[in-house]
């Protein structure tokens, strides 16, 4: 099977200097804002680990006191490891699999649907992006030169 790589030509080529300079740092500013915007959701978590040991019981996931602790690592370490470009691939895996807890928790649970469901969807299209491509050009992963 073969892909067809090239891009479409610009109307105004003399921008493609421009464009190729941002993109990585367009990925970069996603990744860090993703990732502190996870660290903030994830702070009171990590303050009190277990505090959400009813609500993810009420999700189904017992025990409720070990599922509390990964959700608040995972929203607080992954974001961090987002921002730091960091084992970047696993940070997105787990975060993506929590905002999609969180998609069927606001849609389905909650009855909130689409509007109340919109914001985790959208930000799980984010972290699966950084785990599909991993943590760009600005990255520790890249400066390591390894990545999963």
């Amino acid at each position: 099977m073969t892909t067809n790589t090239h891009l479409p030509a610009l109307l105004l080529p003399v921008l493609a200097p421009l464009y190729r300079a941002a993109a990585p740092l367009t990925e970069l500013w996603l990744r860090v804002i993703s990732g502190v915007a996870l660290m903030v959701h994830g702070w009171p978590k990590i303050q009190n680990p277990t505090g959400a040991a009813g609500m993810v019981e009420g999700l189904g996931f017992a025990p409720g006191w070990l599922w509390s602790i990964l959700l608040a690592v995972t929203e607080f370490g992954g974001g961090l490891l987002l921002v730091l470009g960091l084992f970047t691939r696993l940070a997105a895996g787990g975060t993506t699999v929590v905002l999609l807890v969180t998609v069927y928790f606001h849609w389905i649970a909650r009855d909130e649907g689409y509007s109340g469901a919109e914001l985790s969807l959208i930000w799980s299209a984010v972290t699966l992006t950084f785990l599909a491509k991993g943590g760009g050009r600005y990255s520790l992963d890249r400066l390591l030169g390894k990545e999963l």
